[in-house]
């Protein structure tokens, strides 16, 4: 290995010295210099997009070229094209990309948006249009820039609902949920992460039904058991805490496994429920800039002054954590 090579590992190495602080800056640096080679390597595409150089190098288009001689994956080629196109259209859209305001995977809806409306109706937007629609999707997530986008098309809404079987006896299915109906199957999917761990609506959906078709006939329709089914939203309970023997004898020097909750009463369902209701989502909060965490997935029941330390079930003592940041607290002692 040369020098050179030496000294790149000892680059990588020194991350690890960094402070917390300076992780975090470090990071952000990085990404603002990805963010402006990704401008650069747009210009790029665009030029090569333009004097037709996969051609000369026997590729029959842009996107062969990109996955096949440049190496990038078929979505990653595919974003790229899209707003590499679209910057030659819109210059403004480098800088934005550079300044995080917008992404290649927003800029992406939007050329689909543009082939699907020009395929619809034959609607076409000069620059400047694509000037104006592309400001309304500044710091607009994945979802909220497919809403803006099909009400600035006015694409219709879709409400047959459609059943294929296809040859392994699966059945495709394609429905249309109100934004009401959505916004309970995301309730439901949230309260059953610990049940249902891959987030998956289809198998949200029949999680559900089975506990229902189970509860109603008293039977399972898959009698095979679960082992995600006897998870529990409450690990904490069964906690135990690790305490340091003090004093002499045999057990001088070794450490002494103590049950902290076997003689309390556990949480009440009751008390559980109320507690998701009031935090909605995880309240662990970062003390330099007071954001909170918010997420419903993997939802735990916290005690702010831990039980092993005497803490009540008391409601002003109870919070909601995600399992994730449960688990962090009590690691880091926070």
């Amino acid at each position: 290995m040369n020098s050179q090579g030496v000294k790149e590992i000892s680059k990588d190495l020194s991350i690890a010295k960094m402070s917390n602080d300076e992780l975090h800056g470090h990071l952000k640096n990085k990404s603002c210099e990805e963010r402006k080679l990704t401008h650069h390597i747009l210009q790029v595409i665009a030029e090569v997009d333009q004097r037709k150089l996969y051609l000369r190098m026997a590729h029959p288009s842009l996107f062969d070229y990109l996955t096949k001689e440049i190496g990038y994956s078929a979505g990653s080629a595919q974003r790229r094209i899209d707003s590499a196109r679209l910057l030659r259209q819109v210059p403004d859209l480098g800088n934005k990309i550079e300044e995080g305001k917008l992404n290649l995977g927003q800029v992406s809806q939007v050329q689909k948006a543009l082939r699907l409306a020009r395929k619809q109706d034959n609607t076409q937007l000069l620059p400047s249009e694509k000037k104006v629609l592309l400001e309304k999707l500044v710091n607009k997530s994945g979802p909220e820039t497919e809403l803006i986008l099909a009400q600035e098309f006015d694409f219709p809404v879709e409400a047959e609902v459609k059943q294929k079987i296809q040859k392994d006896c699966s059945v495709r299915l394609e429905l249309t949920l109100s934004q009401g109906q959505m916004q309970v199957l995301e309730r439901a999917k949230a309260l059953l992460s610990h049940a249902v761990p891959g987030g998956n609506l289809v198998d949200v959906i029949v999680h559900l039904s089975e506990r229902y078709v189970k509860q109603r006939t008293g039977s399972s329709v898959n009698s095979k058991p679960k082992s995600s089914e006897t998870a529990t939203t409450n690990t904490e309970a069964n906690a135990t805490a690790t305490v340091a023997t003090k004093g002499g004898g045999e057990d001088k020097g070794k450490e002494k496994v103590v049950s902290s909750h076997r003689d309390q009463k556990p949480l009440e369902t009751s008390m559980k429920k109320m507690i998701l209701n009031r935090d909605q989502g995880c309240q662990f909060t970062d003390r330099r800039t007071g954001k909170i965490c918010g997420s419903s997935y993997f939802a735990e029941i916290d005690h702010v002054h831990p039980r092993f330390a005497g803490g009540t079930h008391e409601k002003e003592n109870l919070r909601q954590m995600c399992r994730a940041h449960n688990q962090f607290r009590y690691k880091e002692g926070c």
